[in-house]
């Protein structure tokens, strides 16, 4: 892939505080926030079957994200208890678009919350994230509470949000049982909201030394049952210096464990840091019971090991990492890491971070270095530079290493205005050239600086 790519992002934000006078000083709190990406790019693909040239296309979209969140505003019956949140984007395509769509857009998030006593409902387009969730964004109605005791609850139902980054006519997920379908998609009718539902809900227990929690997740499709999931986590404070915790999420469909972790952390003395952490994970159950590619996905698989880091001087911190993974009885991976954060000087005008790390699994490995320089030139002016090595065991469509380069140069203006500049460069198995410059700007007005 031959690419060069000229980007372009302008960022605003202000924030409005309202203070009536019959209430406290804290009073509503509202953030809008837009960002502008300009982009202008020349790209063509690998090469076809048999070697067959792919025409070069030449675009230059515009994305614009826009924001806005509100806290404590007064409803009519109650002050300061409610929350207002809104997500969205949207984009144009100048040029040759390819494939993909000259205007699209979607709504991330748009909900309202209220808030009472030790509960709270939210009404709207949201998302869960954690325990049997995973991740999801639905349409429709979450609500809670937590006790004094630390004790609560929370629950969720609504429509699935359904993909809309690059959708085409007839889009399916992937290994689907319409996939099959896919040289025709106008043949395919387009998804039933009502089919693509979900719910789920915690049950929880918080304190300053013991947190515990069990989830349920359930989301079905059009053609089924995709996600039925139970989850669990903890974390305890054995000592001021010992901390353990896990959590689990197990697949009730396939009676699983699609993934689960235990972890320790010790902290001997106040510049060491140590971590152990053992996980089992099974990939494919977190792909949808509907999906072909579900029983065709990696086998499940164990990861033992751990990292620590030292801070021997001011200037000197070491940190180091150390995992095995084991695939099958004959089949093993490994992946260490060593790294050392370097500010000379007694100020942290200069930061230095170098690594190494080593990467083996059965069918290939790599090594790889990574240096980076951070430099504060004055008080409102700093740089960054960073460059990326990899040497892979087994060349990958020919190439045997890759290499990543990266810099930005950035301007506070004022407290209020910043700029910043960006541009990268990078060569791997997948792009003989790639370059990228990008321009931001950002203002902020009133809240914390």
């Amino acid at each position: 892939m031959r690419c060069r790519c000229l980007a372009v992002a302008v960022a605003w934000a202000s924030t409005a505080l309202a203070q009536p006078a019959d209430v406290d000083a804290h009073g509503p709190q509202v953030l809008v926030r837009s960002e502008t990406h300009f982009r202008l790019y020349q790209r063509a693909l690998l090469p076809g079957p048999h070697g067959a040239l792919v025409t070069e296309q030449t675009a230059a979209p515009v994305v614009e994200y826009v924001s806005l969140t509100a806290h404590d505003l007064d409803a009519p019956w109650q002050k300061q208890s409610l929350d207002v949140e809104l997500d969205l984007w949207g984009s144009a395509t100048f040029g040759e678009a390819g494939a993909g769509r000259r205007m699209d857009g979607d709504v991330q998030n748009a909900n309202v919350r209220y808030r009472t006593g030790p509960g709270w409902l939210r009404l709207g387009r949201q998302h869960v994230a954690g325990g049997a969730a995973r991740y999801a964004r639905f349409d429709g109605l979450a609500a809670g509470a937590t006790l004094p005791g630390g004790v609560g609850a929370e629950a969720y139902a609504g429509l699935t949000v359904l993909p809309r980054w690059a959708a085409r006519p007839g889009y399916h997920q992937l290994g689907s049982a319409a996939e099959s379908l896919w040289r025709d998609p106008d043949a395919l009718a387009e998804p039933r909201r009502a089919e693509h539902w979900l719910a789920g809900g915690r049950l929880f227990y918080d304190s300053p030394e013991l947190d515990v929690g069990a989830s349920v997740h359930e989301q079905h499709e059009a053609e089924g049952l995709a996600y039925r999931n139970l989850g669990a986590d903890a974390r305890f404070d054995a000592s001021q210096k010992v901390t353990v915790g896990g959590n689990a999420v197990l697949e009730l469909d396939a009676r699983r464990v699609a993934d689960g972790r235990l972890w320790a952390h010790y902290t001997p003395l106040t510049p060491l840091e140590l971590e152990a952490e053992v996980l089992h994970a099974e990939p494919a159950l977190f792909l949808s019971r509907q999906s072909v590619l579900a029983v065709f996905s990696t086998d499940a698989y164990e990861e033992a090991g751990g990292s620590f880091r030292a801070k021997l001087w001011r200037q000197l911190t070491l940190t180091g990492s150390g995992f095995v993974q084991i695939y099958s009885p004959g089949d093993l991976g490994q992946r260490t890491e060593v790294g050392a954060r370097i500010t000379p000087g007694r100020t942290e005008r200069t930061v230095l971070l170098l690594s190494v790390t080593r990467v083996s699994a059965p069918d290939n490995g790599y090594l790889s270095m990574r240096n980076a320089w951070r430099q504060r030139i004055q008080l409102d002016v700093s740089t960054t530079l960073e460059a990326y090595h990899y040497r892979y065991d087994e060349p990958i469509a020919g190439y045997d290493t890759s290499s990543v380069y990266a810099g930005t140069v950035e301007w506070s203006l004022s407290p209020e205005l910043a700029a910043l500049w960006g541009a990268s460069y990078a060569r791997t198995p997948h792009a003989t050239a790639d370059a990228q410059t990008q321009l931001r700007i950002r203002f902020t007005s009133g809240g914390p600086k």
